[in-house]
């Protein structure tokens, strides 16, 4: 080879090394970092957890901004992220980000994938002590549940639980009571009395019921979750 072809073929290789990557090579990078950060995440491996899925949401940012798939699946992601570091008002930013795309994507306030971001927005706005925001996400996601599942299912219970613990960390004891007796009369009607269950439930009224200065009633729930539970150890 001489000496010009030496040249012309180092200028072909330097400029096929700089070319831009292709949309297809962005987003399997962009899905590894994702897959990384969430495998990551599960393991409590938070230092690994945060590059990863800080650099997926670098990727999408800058690639992404139109595409609510991608854009969602990494929100999902950096959310719960934020909202472990203690980042609250950035997590509650992006998490109402998140619902804004879904709805979009799905063409609907009512849309089922609505369900599980909501709760996670919920608990972030009553970790910010946020009550109102809290409470109207809580409220939000029950009405889904009930749509999808049926006022008598186990997710429809334990969401509504959640927001029973919620208003009494508001200081609104009496909605919180009414709201921890309904999910205990759910899991009577749902699945029968004497359901484990139940009897967690009923544990968590207790202590709200102690909290709001009723120890007597609060000793009844306590007691018969004893039984509950001495039923199903006996039948083990």
């Amino acid at each position: 080879m001489s000496f010009r072809l030496f040249v012309l073929a180092a200028a072909v290789l330097v400029a096929g090394l700089a070319a831009p990557a292709s949309a297809q090579d962005v987003a399997d990078e962009w899905r590894k970092h994702l897959l990384d950060g969430a495998t990551a995440y599960g393991l409590a491996q938070m230092d690994v957890a945060t590059k990863e899925i800080d650099a997926a949401m670098a990727i999408a940012e800058k690639n992404f901004v139109t595409d609510d798939d991608k854009m969602i699946a990494t929100l999902l992601n950096v959310v719960p992220l934020r909202r472990v570091q203690g980042k609250l008002p950035e997590a509650a930013a992006l998490g109402e980000q998140m619902l804004a795309r879904i709805a979009r994507r799905d063409g609907s306030d009512d849309s089922p994938e609505l369900m599980a971001p909501l709760i996670l927005q919920a608990a972030i706005y009553r970790e910010m002590m946020n009550w109102d925001a809290s409470d109207k996400a809580y409220l939000r996601t029950i009405d889904l549940h009930v749509k999808y599942y049926g006022d008598a299912h186990p997710r429809t219970a334990t969401a509504m639980e959640d927001r029973a613990v919620m208003l009494g960390k508001a200081g609104r004891t009496a909605d919180g009571l009414a709201v921890f007796a309904e999910v205990v009369d759910l899991w009577v009607y749902g699945f029968g009395p004497n359901h484990l269950r139940e009897a967690i439930s009923r544990r968590g009224y207790a202590e709200a019921l102690r909290n709001a200065g009723q120890p007597e009633a609060a000793t009844e729930q306590e007691r018969r979750a004893a039984e509950i539970n001495a039923i199903w150890n006996a039948g083990r």
